[in-house]
C-alpha cells in the first residue's frame, strides 16, 4: 500500500481518465497466455521521453540473459536530479511471461519492503505489445514505446499513467521550460505564458520589418501574406502534435512547446531575412534567441 500511495502522489500530474484504456486487467481465474522473451525482442534498447511533471525519463532494456530480460527506469526531477528509479525483471516462467519491479529513491533506499516487489502477470501478448495486469508495454509508431500503468486512488478512482518514449538517437520529446512547475496545470499555464511571450515578440519583429518597408506596399503585403500562411501552418502542425499525444496528459505541454519552438523559428527568420541584412550588428532589433 505504501508503494502505491507514493506512486499515486508522484504521478497525479500525468494520470489520465481510464477511458484511455491502454491497460488491461486479469480477471479472476485468468490463465496467462503462452509467451517467450523472443516475442519481446523489440523492447531491447535505450528509450527516452517526458515523464512525471514533464521532466525527462529514460527506460532501458538489455537482451535476454537466460530466462530474464533486465530493465531500468529513471525518472528525473525538473532540476536535473534523480527522482526515483525502477529495477525491472521480465522473466519466462512456466511457459509465459511475468514482469517484476522494485522502486528506489535517489539515495538507493527502496520503496518496497526488503524481499518484496511488484509483480505483473501477463494478460495478453500481441505483435509489438505486451499487456500485463494493469501495466502495458507496446510499440508506439515506428520508433516509439508506450508504457502505461493503471492506478487506483484512495477514493477508488481509476486512472492511467501513460509515458511515451522514443528510441535513443531519435528526436525525444522536449524537456519542460518550466522547472518550477510540478503539476500538469502549472506546466500548461507556464508554457502557454511562454507561448504568449513568443507571439508578442514575433509581432514586434514583424512590425519592425513592415515599418522598414513602408515605401514598398506590395512587398509589405507579401510579407503579411507569408505571416498568415505561417500562422495557419503552425496551428495545424501543433494541432497534429496534440493529437499524436492525445492519450497522455502532457498533450497540452507538447502542443504548447511546438507552438513556442515554431514561433521562435519564425521570429528568427524575420530577423535574419528582413532585418539583419549584410550587417546584423546594425539591425534595428537584436538577434532573437529562444523565448523563456
Amino acid at each position: 500500500m505504501r508503494v502505491w500511495m507514493m506512486i499515486t502522489a508522484l504521478a497525479a500530474a500525468l494520470a489520465t481518465p481510464i477511458a484511455a484504456q491502454e491497460t488491461r486487467v486479469a480477471h479472476e481465474g485468468h490463465a496467462a497466455p503462452p509467451a517467450t522473451l523472443e516475442q519481446m525482442s523489440w523492447l531491447v534498447g535505450q528509450w527516452s521521453g517526458a515523464g512525471i511533471g514533464d521532466a525527462p525519463a529514460w527506460e532501458s532494456w538489455l537482451p535476454p540473459t537466460g530466462d530474464t530480460m533486465v530493465g531500468t527506469f529513471v525518472q528525473q526531477t525538473a532540476g536535473g536530479g534523480i527522482r526515483f528509479t525502477e529495477h525491472l525483471y521480465l522473466m519466462e516462467e512456466e511457459g509465459t511471461l511475468v514482469l517484476r519491479l522494485k522502486h528506489f529513491n535517489a539515495d538507493l533506499t527502496g520503496w518496497e519492503d526488503k524481499g518484496d516487489m511488484l509483480t505483473f502477470p501477463l494478460v495478453a501478448i500481441e505483435e509489438c505489445a505486451a499487456y500485463f495486469n494493469a501495466l502495458t508495454l507496446r510499440c508506439d509508431g515506428e520508433n516509439g514505446l508506450l508504457a502505461a500503468v493503471r492506478m487506483k486512488s484512495d477514493s477508488d478512482e481509476i486512472s492511467e499513467l501513460v509515458f511515451r518514449f522514443t528510441k535513443s538517437g531519435d528526436s525525444a520529446p522536449p524537456v519542460s521550460r518550466c522547472p518550477d512547475a510540478t503539476t500538469t496545470i502549472e506546466i500548461n499555464q507556464c508554457l502557454m505564458a511562454v507561448a504568449g511571450r513568443a507571439d508578442a515578440r514575433r509581432s514586434e519583429y514583424l512590425e519592425a520589418v513592415l515599418a522598414e518597408r513602408k515605401d514598398r506596399p506590395d512587398l509589405a503585403e507579401s510579407i503579411r501574406a507569408s505571416e498568415a500562411a505561417f500562422i495557419a501552418y503552425r496551428d495545424a502542425e501543433c494541432g497534429a502534435v496534440y493529437q499524436d499525444w492525445i492519450d497522455g496528459s502532457i498533450r497540452g505541454a507538447m502542443a504548447a512547446t511546438c507552438r513556442i519552438d515554431m514561433t521562435d523559428g519564425r521570429t528568427h527568420r524575420l530577423w535574419q531575412t528582413w532585418l539583419a541584412g549584410m550587417e546584423p550588428s546594425s539591425a534595428v532589433l537584436p538577434e532573437p534567441g529562444p523565448t523563456s
